[in-house]
């Protein structure tokens, strides 16, 4: 018997030219093997079918996508995938998932070109941009119409160049006393880099706040987050931590990812290199117990319970956002949504409240039109969109 994820993969090469005289003559005889194996070959290698089918290529990592769903659709045998059941968890492949010897698959609509076209018009893609907050309460924007900024505040000289604010201790706290903060917000949309003072480089994504002191002169670096961000922690016998209002993440010098939007359920932190320490905060007694993290690890605390556990997980499919991607990992609609509302900066409503629990797993270039994204979700899954009032249904 032929193994289902080869086949598969087989065919896709033969659809992109790219396949070998070995890896042709496999594909002929399973061909060969079952008339319904050459009329779902003749029918998925349609030309007319391809165009659809090579941009969900395009914006996808297909291996990835594959990876996801392999364990559900072929290692439990006992498991029967009804097409509804299959169509809740929709991935953002190329060709039809096989399914127990036999093949279960999505038809490529074709959506309204005006539809999208308003959308694209409407919603683009995010850029690097920022609002730094100083001390004073004053406000200074940044992005590519201020791409050279040069401030200071506290004891600490202010440099923005090549859409990254960096901090320089300047040694003159001893004469004021106090602690000197400075805040950078992005906005939906947006995105930023910051060294801070003490070297740590910090990546901001959009929809998100840090607050940091200018210089770092106490027993332990703090910063304060609301969002998103990754940081590259410089080494240092002072401990720094994450404040995130719920939990604190301390380390000496290493690189992770915190995601802890005040609007989310729960918050996560993902471990790249180095060693972390997730501790929950509670009112009246400081912080309690936490957990230690190995890198492609991650601490997921669920906000409703009060409750932290730990996860195995692929650190990069939740970093790759700092290199221009979208990654989701069996999320529901409406988190995929919430993800593309803050980086299209669009506001959305459901619908089709059966749509919110649908899951997907997908690789984005965060470049890509929204539009290529909402095709995407419409050709995989049995939902629509509409675009009223500046805001996307989902139908």
């Amino acid at each position: 018997m032929h193994d289902s994820y080869n086949i598969a993969d087989l065919i896709v090469k033969k659809i992109r030219g790219a396949i070998t005289p070995d890896e042709q003559q496999e594909l002929e005889q399973w061909m060969s093997e079952n008339p319904e194996n050459q009329k779902l070959y003749d029918r998925v290698s349609d030309p007319k079918q391809q165009v659809n089918q090579m941009e969900v290529y395009r914006l996808f990592d297909k291996e990835k996508v594959w990876g996801k769903l392999e364990d559900e659709l072929f290692g439990t045998r006992t498991i029967k995938f009804t097409p509804r059941r299959i169509l809740r968890y929709a991935a953002a492949i190329l060709l039809p998932l096989l399914v127990g010897g036999g093949f279960a698959w999505w038809y490529l609509r074709v959506p309204s070109p005006d539809l999208y076209a308003e959308i694209d018009s409407a919603f683009q893609p995010g850029s690097q941009r920022a609002v730094l907050i100083l001390s004073s309460g004053e406000e200074v924007e940044l992005d590519e119409q201020h791409a050279q900024v040069t401030l200071s505040d506290g004891d600490a000289s202010i440099r923005n160049e090549h859409m990254q604010i960096s901090y320089t201790p300047d040694g003159r706290e001893g004469q004021t006393g106090r602690k000197v903060f400075n805040e950078l917000r992005t906005p939906k949309g947006g995105g930023y880099q910051l060294q801070l003072s003490d070297g740590t480089k910090v990546w901001l994504n959009s929809g998100s706040s840090l607050k940091y002191p200018v210089s770092f002169r106490d027993s332990i670096r703090q910063v304060i987050l609301d969002g998103e961000a990754y940081f590259e922690v410089s080494h240092s016998e002072t401990p720094f931590i994450v404040n995130t209002g719920s939990m604190n993440t301390r380390v000496l010098g290493t690189s992770f990812n915190v995601e802890a939007f005040s609007d989310d359920p729960a918050f996560h932190t993902t471990l790249v290199e180095g060693r972390v320490s997730v501790q929950l905060l509670e009112q009246g007694t400081g912080t309690s117990a936490g957990i230690l993290l190995e890198p492609d690890q991650q601490a997921i605390f669920t906000r409703s319970t009060g409750e932290i556990s730990k996860a195995e997980v692929d650190a990069s499919g939740y970093t790759s956002w700092i290199g221009g991607k979208l990654e989701f990992h069996n999320e529901t609609l409406e988190t995929v949504m919430k993800k593309l509302a803050r980086w299209y900066d669009f506001e959305y409503t459901f619908e089709n409240a059966r749509a919110r629990d649908f899951h997907f797993s997908a690789r984005l270039d965060k470049e890509e039109s929204i539009s290529s994204i909402l095709k995407m979700l419409e050709m995989t899954t049995d939902v629509k969109f509409e675009f009223r009032n500046t805001s996307i249904v989902v139908l």
